[in-house]
């Protein structure tokens, strides 16, 4: 499945919140860890769409080329978690609350990623379903700015960019 399959970016981001309101209501326990690691991307993805976005925005004051977009899309693109969420604070695009919350997310999100296999939860349900409602909470915030940053905006074309 690949974003060509998708004509605006909300539908993906529908879609995976249904599947996990789905997955929590109906308390399918054996893919909550595959639901934590697809908000861990969707966190991740959200975050460098929202830079891209904001910085698209900030230049369209002066006519912007092709060239510009592809450099600055491939820039977002590109950037690692750490700098993404960094860069996000600076612009202003989340507060420090919310970077402190996506910084241990981040953390997390490696721990789990590069040291599962010592990952002593899992296998435990209970944590597990902890874990994947407050990433669910965390990405519901990105949710907000996301529709924040859409409406000032305020051209319906931008539904349309993925990166």
């Amino acid at each position: 499945m690949g974003k060509e399959e998708y004509e605006d970016i909300t539908e993906v981001i529908n879609e995976i919140a249904n599947d996990i309101n789905s997955i929590l209501d109906d308390c399918e326990k054996e893919k909550y860890f595959e639901c934590i690691v697809l908000l861990y991307s969707f966190i991740e993805n959200l975050l460098k769409w929202h830079v891209f976005i904001k910085l698209l925005w900030e230049k369209f004051d002066n006519p912007i080329s092709e060239a510009e977009i592809k450099t600055i899309r491939s820039f977002a693109k590109d950037l690692r978690f750490h700098d993404v969420l960094r860069l996000s604070y600076s612009i202003k695009l989340i507060d420090f609350k919310l970077f402190k919350r996506l910084d241990k997310i981040k953390e997390e999100r490696n721990n789990v990623i590069h040291q599962y296999w010592l990952y002593t939860h899992r296998k435990d349900k209970r944590v597990l379903r902890k874990k994947l409602e407050k990433l669910a909470s965390t990405a519901n915030s990105l949710i907000g700015i996301f529709n924040k940053l859409t409406e000032e905006v305020g051209v319906d074309e931008v539904y349309q960019i993925f990166l």
